[in-house]
């Protein structure tokens, strides 16, 4: 979220108008939500939230940051398993700390329904359900650029920790 968009601005514009528009801030939800460019639309937070939804909610322990990521799993009644799409990592999160859910979101002019977009949908549904695939996937195409990039400039003549020590 762009930092002059405060929690207290988002929850009065959903009272008032039943939904909020927010630019999104950061690279957690590429490649679906890209920074700048992508607006979310939010609106209060229902009871019934299932995994896969998109929700907004309040990080406290990182000075009340707001942060936009994916229900993963439901742990119980108030506690939610919640992950960025372009992240490796699960934050447990209450129910209390869960102020708004993602309707949608306008890409380039076009809107997104996130009920109704099958494609939406499919991709929400493949980011839950196979992220141990781009998880394994991701680190192993690191590893092996890692080790790629090591070896040309190993046959080069060049190592890498000469290079750090010049600068």
């Amino acid at each position: 979220m762009k930092h002059e968009q405060s929690l207290a601005h988002i929850l009065a514009e959903i009272n008032s108008k039943g939904k909020a528009l927010c630019y999104t801030k950061g690279r957690s939800m590429q490649p679906m939500l890209k920074e700048g460019r992508d607006i979310s639309v939010l609106v209060s937070a229902v009871e019934n939230l299932r995994v896969g939804d998109v929700v907004m909610y309040v990080r406290p322990n990182n000075g009340n940051e707001l942060v936009l990521h994916r229900i993963v799993k439901i742990l119980s009644e108030d506690l939610f398993s919640i992950r960025g799409d372009n992240t490796y990592y699960d934050e447990e999160v209450r129910r209390e700390n869960i102020k708004a859910l993602l309707e949608g979101f306008f890409r380039k002019e076009k809107y997104v329904d996130c009920k109704k977009s099958k494609s939406y949908r499919i991709y929400s549904f493949f980011q839950v359900h196979f992220y141990f695939l781009r998880r394994f996937f991701c680190k192993t195409l690191r590893e092996t650029g890692a080790k790629i990039k090591n070896n040309i400039f190993h046959l080069n003549g060049v190592h890498l920790d000469s290079i750090s020590r010049k600068k």
